[in-house]
């Protein structure tokens, strides 16, 4: 894997500011919330510094990037333009910044839309990237409280939230999402 400050300097590079600054407030929150809960800091310090690698591209520029390395997506995946930079996001890591690591890559693959047996490092990013520090919407500050308390809870929290923004905006849920709540609401 490259070093982090090669990275850190290529994402700045490719990001813009204000996505270069969301990335770097989800890994300082990553790696604050895998301290709390005894996940892999160095894991948590790659995923969220990488998660978002693939955000800097259009849409249509994210598609021939796939295109280019047999990534195929999913008919769901593909009703939710927005995600797509997720599993990019993880070939990209992977290809282009030397990431071996899976667990790490699916991470990265499953920080917009979640999925079933979510890992404590899968939680630990999907919700830095919720409730990191220039985040600011209605609720932020409440899974920011819990998220304090209860990795799983502040998870859970934040698939709803997530939920409940793409049902207010009219937006395809991906079937990921429902199984991350589904799943969630089950042991609680």
């Amino acid at each position: 894997m490259k070093n982090p400050e090669q990275i850190t300097e290529r994402l700045k590079d490719s990001l813009g500011k204000k996505r270069f600054i969301h990335s770097m407030g989800v890994c300082d929150t990553a790696v604050h919330l895998a301290r709390k809960y005894g996940a892999d800091e160095e894991k948590a310090y790659t995923a969220g510094l990488l998660h978002d690698c693939a955000k800097g591209m259009k849409i249509p520029e994210q598609l021939e990037k796939c295109a280019e390395y047999g990534l195929e997506l999913d008919k769901h995946t593909m009703l939710c333009p927005p995600v797509i930079h997720a599993p990019l996001g993880a070939e990209m890591a992977k290809r282009e910044y030397g990431v071996t690591d899976e667990e790490i890559l699916d991470a990265i693959r499953r920080h917009t839309v979640g999925g079933s047996g979510m890992t404590l490092l899968d939680k630990i990013i999907y919700t830095a990237d919720m409730i990191e520090p220039s985040r600011d919407f209605d609720g932020v500050e409440r899974l920011r409280e819990i998220a304090e308390q209860d990795i799983d809870t502040a998870f859970f929290e934040s698939v709803k939230q997530s939920l409940i923004f793409n049902i207010t905006e009219n937006k395809p849920i991906h079937p990921d999402t429902l199984d991350s709540y589904n799943e969630a609401v089950s042991v609680k």
